[in-house]
């Protein structure tokens, strides 16, 4: 029976930390464009812009990771959000490519950044899919697997800009990149078994 009121209980505070979430969005977005946090004397904005970036990705993946049973979702999409929404409020864009030394800090800052978020926004998507999609239960519930195809996706993104960086970017190495990614999970699929975690 406490099993069964503590489900309740749990769930009563997602709405909640829904709108938290819309609203911290809101706030993180009409503060990157009404300021200018790249000037280093506004530090008073820049510690609360930080605190609002932080908030954000703690409210928005913190609800979902509830939500779907998750784990680490929280600690991934908020570090992800944060180090991006920081990086891209407050240091300025890099003029050179990937390899020129004074903006690779820069770019391997912003691609793993890229990286957790594209990872952590991904992974409830594939969850949900996954669950509506796949009959297998045994399939559709595996995380482990969620967690892999998220982290695939976020390589694939991360990728992508590295390669834009170093202006080397075609569609064939496009193509090509996400044949190998498909081909890498199919090959993770046959020979790696299935975990629910």
């Amino acid at each position: 029976m406490a099993k069964h009121d503590e489900l309740p209980k749990r769930s009563r505070w997602l709405p909640l930390l829904a709108l938290l979430a819309v609203l911290s969005w809101f706030l993180v977005i009409a503060m990157l464009i009404r300021l200018n946090l790249t000037d280093g004397s506004a530090i008073r904005w820049r510690l609360l812009f930080a605190v609002v970036a932080f908030i954000t990705g703690i409210t928005t993946f913190g609800s979902l990771e509830r939500w779907l049973e998750l784990p680490g979702l929280t600690v991934e999409g908020t570090l992800g959000v944060w180090l991006f929404l920081v990086t891209v409020a407050m240091i300025p864009a890099p003029t050179g490519t990937l390899l020129d030394p004074p903006d690779i800090p820069v770019y391997t800052l912003m691609l793993f950044a890229v990286f957790l978020c594209v990872a952590a926004i991904c992974r409830p998507i594939i969850a949900v899919l996954s669950r509506r999609w796949i009959t297998l239960r045994a399939w559709a519930l595996d995380n482990r697997r969620v967690r892999r195809e998220a982290y695939e996706c976020g390589i694939f993104v991360a990728t992508v800009l590295a390669l834009a960086a170093l202006r080397t970017l075609d569609p064939i190495k496009f193509i090509a990149l996400a044949v190998i990614l498909v081909l890498i999970e199919i090959l993770f699929l046959s020979l790696i078994g299935l975990e629910r975690a």
